[in-house]
């Protein structure tokens, strides 16, 4: 399978793009970092930038799926994520990619009918506004025209101060013996890994009824299936 990474040079990208080489997959690790893109050994590093649409549209043309992780320190209302949601939606068609799978935060999520973490009590504040920006870029994709079949992947997320078991979260899991999981690496992140994984195995990405769908995932009713309809955002 052949798989586009925006963001390849950062921490979240850089992870699913090692994985995926893991995987036996044909990887295009995009990022503007020429030497950090260098680093995903078996990926075919490509410096691009979202600044230079055209240099994207090069970058991703040929692949199965483009995955976007990318994130936004430049602005103080980290507009550069939904800005970056609109324009893969142009972007993508333009190179005959019509599949793409997003990465965001929990922040769009509610935590119960009709509250958004990111609008409850105590949600940090260093952090919200990367969520609304989140947020917003789902919007985006909900009002797309069709050209592009969209998956938004967030965490599970929690009201602040919430244990698992208040949240419907299973407590801890335990592995089989001599299997670790990798330090740091979200839970997300896996299951998106996972899903893309799939389509490389003959079934689709992903099962019909969740595709152009914001999913969860992090155990509980959300884990790796669309949230459910009375809580959706």
């Amino acid at each position: 399978m052949k798989i586009a990474v925006i963001g390849a040079s950062g921490w979240l990208g850089g992870t699913i793009a090692r994985e995926a080489v893991g995987r036996g997959h044909e990887v295009t690790a995009i990022g503007r970092d020429a030497t950090r893109l260098s680093q995903v050994e078996g990926a075919r590093a490509v410096v691009a930038d979202l600044d230079d649409p055209g240099s994207i549209v090069d970058a991703v043309r040929g692949s199965d799926v483009v995955v976007s992780s990318v994130t936004d320190r430049s602005t103080p209302d980290r507009s550069r994520i939904p800005a970056t949601a609109r324009q893969l939606l142009g972007l993508a068609p333009r190179a005959g990619v019509h599949r793409v799978a997003f990465v965001g935060g929990g922040g769009s999520l509610q935590i119960e009918p009709g509250l958004r973490a990111v609008d409850a009590p105590g949600f940090p504040e260093q952090h919200k506004a990367e969520a609304l920006a989140q947020a917003e870029a789902l919007e985006v994709l909900r009002g797309s025209d069709g050209g592009v079949d969209w998956t938004l992947h967030e965490p599970a997320t929690a009201p602040p101060g919430a244990g698992r078991e208040d949240v419907g979260l299973p407590g801890p899991r335990r592995r089989p013996a001599g299997r670790q999981r990798r330090r740091g690496e979200p839970h997300h992140r896996r299951r998106l890994r996972g899903r893309v994984r799939r389509r490389a195995r003959g079934g689709p990405l992903l099962p019909p009824a969740v595709h152009r769908r914001l999913l969860t995932s992090g155990g509980g009713p959300g884990d790796g299936k669309p949230l459910d309809p009375a809580l959706e955002v």
